[in-house]
């Protein structure tokens, strides 16, 4: 799977919610980004435990608490920040993509 280069647009902090995630504006991988308070992440939008997507078919993606990453079929929870598992049956970390933000817009690392 193809990950974005670095400078590839992938979305605007103004349309993520300031604790919660959407599906990531680049067709070449399955991404997500989640936002923390300034903090924003991206991260294959895969679950480990069965390759699942992450995400509702809207695109949104659930935060439990505002810290934790829901798997929506099997309850897995992933630390928002890290991507490590925190509960549930995955077990093994989310597979992050580098991002940094320049003028509002989030762009790969």
């Amino acid at each position: 799977m193809d990950l974005p280069p670095a400078g590839t647009h992938l979305g605007n902090v103004e349309d993520l919610p300031e604790q919660g995630g959407r599906v990531a504006d680049w067709p070449g991988a399955p991404l997500f980004l989640v936002r923390k308070g300034k903090e924003v992440r991206c991260f294959l939008n895969v679950c480990p435990h069965a390759g699942r997507a992450l995400s509702l078919p809207d695109g949104r993606v659930f935060l439990h608490k505002g810290e934790h990453i829901l798997c929506p079929v099997h309850g897995a929870t992933f630390d928002v920040l890290s991507g490590t598992c925190t509960g549930g049956p995955a077990g093994d970390s989310l597979e992050s993509v580098p991002v940094e933000i320049r003028n509002g817009e989030i762009h790969a690392a």
